[in-house]
C-alpha cells in the first residue's frame, strides 16, 4: 500500500466505540467513548474512573477482528466484565462541506450568546448554567475556526501548499500515478487533515493560522493569552467531568464576569482570523491584476 493510501486508510478507519464496566475500586459503572483503528487486532485505551478521584484510571484493551468481532477487556483487571459498543450510525455519513459566510453566521450566533448570558447566567461561578454557557461558546468558536481555516484551503493553493506542513503531512509522498487517478488527492488530503483537528485546542490551531494566514490568533497581550489557554483545560473538565478538574476539585469561577471577558477574547481571535484571512485574498487579487497588466504590456 502506497504511503499516501495507507495514510488515508489511517484517517477513514476510525471507529467510536463505547466501553463501559465497574470500576474494580470504587464499584461504581464508568463509562467512555473512544476512537480507535477499525482495523487493528489490538489497540490500548486509557479510561479514567468518573468517581475515584484517587485512581489514575484503567487501560482497556480493544480486540477486533472478523471472525470474532469487538471485545474488551482491563488490563489489570481481565475478569472484570466490559460492554463494548460499536457506533455505526455515520459508517456512509461524510463530513460536510465548510459553511460560506463562517464569520457572519459566528457574529450571529456571538449575538444570540450575548443575550443568554444577560438572560440566564448566574453571578456566582459554580452553577450549571454557566457552565452550558461556557460550553456553548467554546462550541461558537470552533465551529467558526472549523469552516473558517477548511473553507480558506480549499479556496486558495497556496495556503494547500503552506498546510503539507501540518504533522500527519510534511512526509507524505504522492505518485504521479496517484495524481493521475486523483488530480485533487493533495486537497482531499488536506481537508480530511483539517477535519481531524480539534478546533477547541488553540494552541495548535493558533499555529496553523500564523503558518498559513501569515497572523497568530491568540491575544498579544501576556494576561489574556494566558486566560485562553488556560479556559481549554476548562472547557475539557466542564464537558468531560461536570466542571470538575482531574482531582475533583469543582471550577467555580466560572462566573457572568468571566463569561463575558472570554466572549470578549474570543470575539477578537475571531475577528484576527477573519482579517488575515481578507488580508490574503486581497494581497491575491493585487497579484492577480497585476500579472494581468504585465500580459497586456508585453
Amino acid at each position: 500500500m502506497s504511503s499516501v493510501k495507507e495514510y488515508m486508510h489511517e484517517l477513514w478507519s476510525q471507529v467510536d466505540v463505547e466501553v463501559s464496566f465497574i470500576c474494580p475500586h470504587c464499584r461504581n459503572r464508568t463509562a467512555a467513548w473512544l476512537n480507535v483503528p477499525g482495523d487493528q487486532e489490538g489497540h490500548f485505551e486509557d479510561v479514567p474512573c468518573q468517581f475515584d478521584e484517587d485512581e489514575e484510571g484503567w487501560t482497556v484493551i480493544i480486540r477486533h477482528d472478523d471472525e470474532n468481532g469487538w471485545s474488551a477487556e482491563l488490563e489489570d483487571a481481565p475478569d472484570v466484565d466490559v460492554t463494548i459498543k460499536v457506533d455505526q450510525t455515520y459508517d456512509d455519513w461524510e463530513e460536510p462541506e465548510p459553511e460560506p459566510g463562517a464569520y457572519a453566521i459566528f457574529l450571529g450566533a456571538m449575538r444570540d450568546w450575548k443575550v443568554n448570558v444577560s438572560e440566564l447566567s448566574t453571578v456566582g461561578g459554580a452553577g450549571s448554567k454557566n457552565r452550558l454557557l461556557f460550553v456553548m461558546l467554546y462550541s461558537i468558536l470552533e465551529a467558526y475556526l472549523s469552516d473558517a481555516i477548511i473553507g480558506a484551503a480549499m479556496e486558495d493553493v497556496e495556503v494547500q501548499r503552506k498546510m503539507l506542513r501540518l504533522e500527519g503531512l510534511r512526509d507524505k509522498q504522492v505518485s504521479l500515478e496517484t495524481i493521475l487517478d486523483k488530480p485533487d488527492i493533495v486537497k482531499e488530503m488536506v481537508k480530511t487533515t483539517l477535519q481531524g483537528l480539534s478546533f477547541h485546542n488553540l494552541g495548535p490551531i493558533n499555529g496553523v493560522c500564523e503558518s498559513a494566514f501569515g497572523k497568530p490568533i491568540l491575544p498579544r497581550d501576556k494576561d489574556d493569552r494566558a486566560l485562553v489557554m488556560k479556559s481549554i483545560d476548562k472547557r475539557h473538565d466542564c464537558v468531560h467531568r461536570n466542571g470538575a478538574d482531574k482531582n475533583g476539585i469543582a471550577h467555580t469561577d466560572i462566573t457572568r464576569q468571566y463569561l463575558e471577558k472570554i466572549g470578549v477574547l474570543f470575539d477578537e481571535i475571531a475577528e484576527t482570523l477573519e482579517n488575515a484571512i481578507r488580508a490574503q485574498q486581497a494581497a491575491k487579487f493585487f497579484e492577480s491584476l497585476d500579472d494581468l497588466d504585465l500580459q497586456r504590456q508585453s
